[in-house]
């Protein structure tokens, strides 16, 4: 007879949850990860613009400098403190292959922010080896939520900004490939990888200059060996040394790293903890001064998470080559954000926020997510339910962002219309304001794209903006039904008003992209651009139907005395369009 107690409940195995229980996380995850793709997405296309903002004018100018003989010199010709070999290279191919109009430069910036996605994962895949597979896809859909956040705004919606991705990709997946090399004697491919990504990443910005002294320091720490670690010295040192040669510091920057930390070494340290924190700083939709004490403390957790895993990975450098390798790309990403606080804490702290900064702070978030993966999935009981807290917390911030740019705007017709001011010579600071800080050279500009055909410029609307008034038009009868809105004076500007309105194009409807207005004598005296469909009722100075009428905005040449020609007639391009416009008395523009 068997006499032995029964089991205590505390010493049976637990049962397996429920499988629905099981996949419901995943299932969530996936569900809100589509959600914010199409936010993501939605977002996108309302940010896009294919003219030329700020920096975007620099691809311009060196497309048209190379179209114009300039050579090589192009090409390793400084961008500020910047040699931006591989950008231009995408450049190029954006001007040449796709006609300029940008689509292919925000493409790339959203596969480069997927390329980076996926060398953490792989770094992932390497620190869960011990856990089940669907525990590394959870990891990886949080990487990818995180690392397309749109806190990076401009990286993602401005054409000129790959090298801001290029700049910790390529040190980033170098740092990978050296500790692959590690893995076996084999793996020389390995080794022979990273050291082309290193001697790429000097073509990316001016950071990309400490990726090969970094991997330098890799290879000591983690007893690469000497015949590798010399290698990489070497290479760092010809790369340094081309780099430098002939390298002049911009101005307007500061008196550079030393200089500043001299001066100011507390405020050094301050946006530097700003810069690393700046990812959350966004999140709390609040930049004012009084709350960069949110940016300034997640700063500090960075730092200190940082220094907590360094002790352990130091001791055994061999057995924690792959926490190195992420540690050593966290440093990395640290000395980016305490140079830029060397030359930018003259413009304020608040400069340390600027979006496009908050690229290689997130790649660096995620990279300390990834060396903290097995404590995180290690979480039991209350601690776990904590996490999983400030994770729903996080994810919903997150998403909130992710929705600021979904609602339509007007900005992308304000800046064609910029644009079009640039054409005509007409003197519109607000609107030329929203794409360049100076208006000679983007009028410089805008005319050398012309005549290249090259992007925007290129395309017939603008190009034929450049020379439209004065010419003569034929006479049409009115077929179509216009009105005008308003017609403002622009500040400082004598010569032109701008003259908003909306057509209705019956009967046919044919598509147009521009619009011509004709005096009484069959002069074009002004020219348009067409914005977007409105339900309209015309005001009561111009009667005519309710409909779907597409809005027009169009720069009027005047007389020297400022007063309004009597009689225009609206036509719009390619089609039989035509209608009498009634102007209205003109105001100042806000």
């Amino acid at each position: 007879m068997d006499r032995r107690a029964p089991p205590s409940p505390a010493s049976t195995p637990r049962a397996a949850a429920p499988a629905w229980r099981r996949q419901l996380p995943f299932a969530l995850l996936l569900a809100f990860a589509t959600v914010y793709a199409l936010a993501t997405a939605v977002s996108a296309w309302r940010s896009f613009t294919s003219v030329p903002i700020w920096d975007m004018w620099g691809a311009l100018e060196f497309y048209t400098d190379v179209r114009g003989g300039a050579g090589w010199q192009a090409w390793w010709r400084l961008f500020n403190e910047h040699r931006l070999v591989l950008a231009k290279a995408l450049f190029w191919m954006e001007y040449t292959w796709f006609g300029g109009q940008q689509v292919f430069l925000i493409v790339v910036n959203y596969l480069l922010a997927g390329c980076g996605a996926a060398v953490l994962a792989a770094f992932l895949r390497a620190r869960l080896a011990e856990q089940p597979r669907r525990t590394w896809i959870f990891g990886t859909v949080l990487l990818a939520l995180w690392l397309f956040s749109w806190v990076q705004r401009e990286n993602l919606t401005w054409a000129f900004q790959s090298q801001f991705f290029l700049a910790q990709l390529l040190p980033l997946a170098g740092f990978y490939c050296l500790y692959r090399a590690t893995r076996t004697p084999a793996a020389q491919g390995w080794f022979v990888a990273a050291c082309v990504l290193g001697v790429l990443s000097i073509g990316t910005m001016v950071n990309g200059v400490m990726a090969l002294p970094m991997m330098v320091l890799y290879a000591l720490v983690a007893r690469l060996g000497w015949k590798r670690t010399a290698g990489l010295a070497l290479l760092a040192a010809v790369c340094i040394a081309a780099y430098t040669a002939g390298y002049v510091s911009p101005g307007g920057h500061g008196g550079g790293v030393l200089a500043t930390l001299r001066e100011h070494p507390g405020g050094m340290v301050v946006y530097t903890l700003l810069y690393l924190g700046s990812p959350f700083q966004h999140l709390t939709r609040h930049l004012g001064p009084s709350w960069m004490i949110v940016g300034q403390s997640f700063g500090a957790v960075f730092v200190l998470l940082a220094l907590a895993a360094l002790p352990r990975a130091l001791r055994a450098p061999r057995e924690h080559r792959l926490e190195l390798a992420l540690l050593t790309f966290v440093a990395y990403v640290g000395g980016i954000a305490f140079a830029t606080s060397g030359g930018r804490l003259q413009f304020g702290l608040e400069s340390a926020l600027s979006s496009r900064y908050t690229t290689p702070t997130l790649m660096a978030w995620a990279a300390l997510a990834v060396l903290y993966a097995p404590r995180l999935t290690a979480l039991r009981g209350g601690v776990r339910a904590a996490a999983i807290g400030v994770l729903v917390v996080l994810l919903t911030l997150m998403l909130v962002v992710q929705t600021r740019d979904v609602d339509r705007n007007d900005l992308a017709h304000l800046r064609m219309t910029g644009a079009l001011a640039l054409q005509m010579g007409a003197h519109d600071t607000h609107r030329i304001g929203l794409l360049i800080w100076s208006e000679a050279l983007g009028a410089e500009l805008a005319r050398r794209s012309t005549a290249a055909g090259a992007g925007v410029f290129g395309r017939p609307a603008l190009a034929d903006a450049a020379h439209a008034l004065g010419e003569r038009a034929a006479a049409l009868p009115p077929r179509c039904h216009a009105f005008v809105d308003q017609v403002e004076r622009l500040p400082g500007e004598p010569r032109f008003v701008r003259v908003q309105g909306g057509l209705l194009p019956e009967p046919d409807r044919t598509p147009f992209d521009a619009v011509r207005l004709v005096g009484a004598d069959g002069t074009v005296v002004g020219y348009g651009l067409p914005d977007r469909w409105r339900k309209r009722t015309p005001p009561y100075h111009a009667p005519g139907p309710s409909g779907r009428y597409l809005m027009f905005t169009a720069y009027l040449q005047v007389p020297a005395s400022g007063a309004l020609p009597t009689a225009v007639t609206l036509q719009a391009n390619g089609t039989p369009c035509a209608a009498a416009l009634v102007l209205t008395r003109p105001v100042p523009a806000p």
